[in-house]
């Protein structure tokens, strides 16, 4: 492995993580456009059930490209070369299980993740042609966008994600507008996008392929390395999950509508803190088996600078436009009122989020997996349950508010775990 510059990992990855994080947001546009807030509300129920798969591909990528590089650097070069044919095969083989399982239980997880019986039938046919069809590039995909940037091919998987989105983009347009396919139309415009990063990556990083290595050591490494990157991506959606049921039982589906519109703007903020933190991962996996302190200590300050910067600027974009976004998503009149005061809370969430994911993708990347696992169990598991419980006593919108408590904990746990590593 070349290690290169800094800003040769940061900026391919940053750019290819910004139009990835389109994927969600245009389906949504089109979607509100021509369902409003039924549209809105299936997607919001459904994504959760496509991240099982989705986000176990950029997990493996991410600990596989962990163990790539620790390996690299410590001078172990064939063990290396041959996880990478090994983490593809096993990827393949999960990627086809778990869209299966998924299949076979699509129904109750659509209704244990919040749809009633209005939405339901949007959600499942959004979810079913989604994992037919795409179950396994989903994970593909996002497992080789990983090892490219392991393997220094940063620009290569920057050109994949842009081609994919940008195709999905023109399908879109083509299959929910013009020939109004609705909900099915998404998820086949999303599928060939996929489709197409994953054929593009795999013809640049099929000669990397290089000898099968299936011992002990290497597997569960690469399964205990994947459990704090997973729980970290699928945090976002288990917050989505219980967020859809407690906003459902206070106002129903105009209200999952309403957050379906906030999280489209987390997903830019999570997008940008997640891309910087794992575009820079093999620098941080580098150093960290060098044990050079001062140069991971810089290009975390740095990382973190920089998507401050870039978050706060879409921040205050997001509240200058926030009724015109309210107006673009089709929202009706009720989920447009609940946007308008929950935008304000959220807003400043999202600057906090900026700090504690970058943190996150530190720690993992470093194989501080205890730390890595505190922070991305504890917003999900521990925070969101208990603050969301403020809405018994203060009503539907403590909801939103009690979103920047959680965030606000999530940080401060953050901090505190990085100065007491710093003390290691």
């Amino acid at each position: 492995m070349e290690i290169k510059s800094y800003k040769s990992y940061l900026i391919p990855s940053l750019i290819a993580t910004l139009f990835l994080s389109t994927y969600v947001i245009l389906d949504g546009f089109f979607i509100g456009y021509k369902l409003s807030d039924l549209g809105l509300s299936a997607i919001n129920i459904g994504w959760p059930v496509i991240a099982i798969i989705h986000t176990l591909g950029i997990a493996l990528g991410i600990s596989s490209g962990i163990y790539i590089s620790r390996n690299n650097a410590l001078g172990r070069k064939d063990l290396a070369n041959k996880a990478k044919l090994t983490a593809f095969l096993i990827a393949l083989a999960l990627a086809i299980i778990f869209s299966i399982l998924i299949y076979i239980l699509k129904k109750p997880l659509l209704y244990a993740f919040g749809a009633d019986d209005i939405v339901y039938p949007y959600a499942e046919e959004y979810l079913t042609y989604y994992i037919i069809y795409g179950g396994i590039v989903f994970v593909l995909g996002p497992l080789l966008i990983q090892l490219l940037k392991n393997s220094g091919k940063s620009k290569i998987a920057m050109i994949s994600s842009i081609v994919s989105v940008l195709l999905n983009l023109i399908l879109d347009y083509i299959f929910i507008i013009k020939l109004d396919m609705g909900l099915k139309g998404a998820a086949f415009a999303s599928v060939i996008g996929q489709a197409s990063s994953f054929l593009i990556s795999f013809i640049f990083y099929f000669k990397e392929f290089n000898g099968i290595s299936f011992n002990k050591r290497f597997i569960k490494e690469l399964f205990i390395a994947s459990i704090a990157p997973y729980v970290l991506y699928f945090s976002y959606d288990i917050i989505l999950i219980i967020t859809n049921r407690v906003a459902g039982y206070y106002n129903g589906n105009e209200a999952i509508a309403t957050y379906a519109l906030l999280t489209y703007v987390l997903y830019i903020i999570n997008a940008i803190s997640q891309g910087i933190g794992d575009g820079i991962q093999p620098l941080f996996s580098y150093y960290s088996a060098k044990n050079d302190k001062s140069r991971l200590r810089h290009d975390l300050y740095k990382s973190i600078i920089i998507a401050l910067i870039i978050n706060v600027s879409i921040v205050i974009l997001f509240l200058i436009f926030k009724n015109e976004i309210a107006t673009l998503y089709n929202l009706s009149d009720t989920g447009k009122n609940i946007f308008m005061y929950a935008s304000i809370f959220y807003a400043i969430s999202f600057i906090l989020i900026t700090v504690s994911k970058i943190l996150s993708s530190y720690f993992y990347s470093t194989n501080n997996i205890i730390f890595a696992n505190i922070i991305v169990i504890s917003e999900p598991l521990i925070f969101t349950p208990i603050c969301y419980l403020l809405c018994i006593p203060f009503g539907f919108n403590a909801l939103w508010w009690s979103y920047l408590i959680i965030q606000g904990l999530v940080l401060i746990l953050s901090i505190v775990l990085y100065l007491k590593s710093e003390r290691k």
